[in-house]
């Protein structure tokens, strides 16, 4: 059987070069305006106590120089050696794939997860996460994403779940859950003021849990564990020079990360696009719109699978 779930590494590798390509337009446009532009004060100002005491330190009339264009995040949030925020992302998924659980001695098919097993295969989904960024160089990420499925229907062939012997036609209850806890790191390698690049590496953890209920009461579960490292990169784009937009501090990020690793695949990527305006002096309020994908394929253990989990995701955040 050929799954659908295919990661799709031509448009991953589109999406970067857009990004590299718009930061790198963004940054030659903006180049004569590297440095904030300086704006004298007038002369005329009615003389008070501490302006007369510049005018005689100084020898002359006073010259303020005021930085123009830059963001009011820069005056409520000035710039400090960490940063900490958290946030959950509604991620409108599709399921895509196949999956295949051999019991202990070996019986299992491959049944699709729509086509077989009757999963939806359309759910919005919830993701958590939070991070501490120090000296504004290394990010250390936490992501809880608990995934759940399900959905009744009857199965259209004659099957076997771990053992369980499934007839065509037979009602069934299928739940699958895919439970993932990260931690990980991203190191940031700065190219000019506004443009930032960098490798990441992640540890995740995923539970799979899936269950197919017979009609008339039959069951049968099945659960592992799976620890899976993966390593990738990451980019983000933040213009300097947006004038008055730039109190929205708008921002470009791309990532994506992938290993195998003991007969199993894991490979993610996420574009996005966002805005973190400050609320208060210590709080900026993120918000972004991004797309992203998540793949599993290979074997471990009693579990084969070739899943896909992809679409539009929003990100609401505070940064502190």
């Amino acid at each position: 059987m050929v799954s659908r779930g295919a990661m799709r590494i031509p448009r991953l590798i589109i999406i970067l070069v857009v990004l590299f390509g718009t930061a790198g337009v963004a940054s030659a446009l903006d180049k004569p305006f590297k440095y904030p532009v300086k704006v004298n004060v007038s002369d005329s100002i009615p003389p008070r106590s501490g302006v007369a005491g510049m005018d005689m330190a100084s020898g002359g009339g006073v010259s303020w120089d005021v930085a123009a264009g830059q963001s009011r995040g820069e005056i409520f949030c000035p710039k400090r050696g960490y940063s900490f925020a958290i946030g959950m992302k509604p991620f409108f998924t599709s399921l895509i794939g196949a999956s295949k659980v051999s019991s202990r001695g070996g019986e299992g098919s491959l049944l699709s997860l729509h086509g077989h097993l009757r999963l939806p295969d359309d759910k919005t989904l919830w993701d958590f996460y939070s991070y501490l960024r120090l000296w504004d160089k290394v990010a250390v990420r936490i992501e809880y994403a608990p995934w759940s499925w399900s959905g009744p229907g009857h199965i259209p062939i004659d099957a076997n779940f771990s053992g369980l012997a499934l007839k065509s036609g037979d009602a069934i209850q299928s739940d699958l859950g895919i439970t993932t806890f990260t931690v990980g790191a991203d190191y940031d390698v700065s190219f000019g003021r506004d443009l930032v690049f960098g490798p990441n590496a992640d540890m995740h953890v995923i539970k799979w849990s899936q269950r197919v209920v017979k009609d008339g009461g039959t069951a049968m579960d099945f659960s592992q564990t799976i620890l899976q490292p993966a390593i990738g990169a990451h980019i983000r784009y933040e213009p300097t020079n947006t004038g008055y937009f730039s109190w929205f501090k708008p921002y470009l990020e791309g990532r994506f990360t992938w290993m195998s690793f003991d007969g199993l695949g894991l490979s993610t990527w996420d574009a996005s696009a966002g805005i973190a305006p400050p609320v208060s002096r210590n709080v900026d309020a993120g918000f972004r719109l991004g797309y992203k994908q998540w793949r599993l394929d290979g074997t471990r253990n009693r579990l084969f699978t070739d899943v896909t989990v992809e679409g539009p995701y929003m990100d609401f955040a505070l940064h502190f």
